[in-house]
C-alpha cells in the first residue's frame, strides 16, 4: 500500500508546482480583473467630472458672454474703416444708418410694452364708461371695483414683481439696467 502511495505521489509530485502556479496565476487574473475594474470604474468617473467641469465652463462662458454690452454697427464700420485706411466722412451716412437700425433695437421690447399697456389701459377705460353709463347711480369707487378682477391683480403682480426683481438681479450681479437689458 505504502508502495502505491509513493508511486502515486511520485507521480503527482511533478505536477504540484504546476498546479501551484496555475492557482496563483488565477489568483493574479483575477486580482488583474478587480483592479481593471477599478480602474474603468474610476475612469468612468472621472469622464462625468471632466463632461461637468466642461459644461460648467461652457455655462460661465455663456454667462460672460451674455453680460457684454452689444456693440454697435456702426461703430464697427466706423472701426473697419479707420483700419482700412477710410477717413470718417464717407463712413457716416452708414454709421447714421445703423446708429437708427440699433436705436429701434433697443426700442422694441419697450414699445411692445407701452402698446400692451395702453391697449389694456384702453379696454379698462372702456369697461369703466359702460359700467358708468349703464348705470346712472352707480358711483366711481362701484365701477371701478366691477371692472377689477382677479386677472388684474395677476397683471399687476407679474408686472411689479418683474421689475422688482429686475432691481434684485441688477443689485446682485451688479451694472446698469441698460447692460441688464442687453444681457437679455
Amino acid at each position: 500500500m505504502l508502495a502505491l502511495l509513493t508511486a502515486v505521489f511520485g507521480f503527482l509530485a511533478p505536477l504540484l508546482p504546476e498546479l501551484i502556479r496555475q492557482w496563483q496565476r488565477r489568483q493574479e487574473l483575477r486580482h488583474e480583473a478587480e483592479m481593471l475594474k477599478l480602474r474603468l470604474d474610476a475612469a468612468g468617473r472621472e469622464h462625468l467630472w471632466r463632461m461637468e467641469e466642461i459644461g460648467a465652463r461652457a455655462d460661465a462662458a455663456e454667462a460672460a458672454t451674455l453680460r457684454l454690452p452689444p456693440v454697435s454697427f456702426g461703430v464697427q464700420l466706423l472701426d473697419a474703416g479707420a483700419r482700412a485706411g477710410f477717413g470718417p466722412a464717407p463712413l457716416l451716412p452708414a454709421f447714421y444708418l445703423f446708429a437708427l437700425l440699433d436705436l429701434l433695437a433697443g426700442l422694441v421690447r419697450p414699445a411692445v410694452t407701452y402698446a400692451a399697456f395702453g391697449l389694456y389701459a384702453a379696454v379698462k377705460w372702456a369697461q369703466y364708461r359702460m359700467f358708468f353709463q349703464l348705470s346712472s347711480d352707480m358711483g366711481v369707487a362701484e365701477a371701478l371695483l366691477r371692472i377689477w378682477r382677479e386677472e388684474d391683480l395677476a397683471v399687476l403682480t407679474l408686472c411689479l414683481s418683474y421689475w422688482f426683481g429686475h432691481r434684485a438681479a441688477k443689485q446682485a450681479f451688479g451694472g446698469s439696467a441698460s447692460s441688464m437689458e442687453r444681457a437679455r
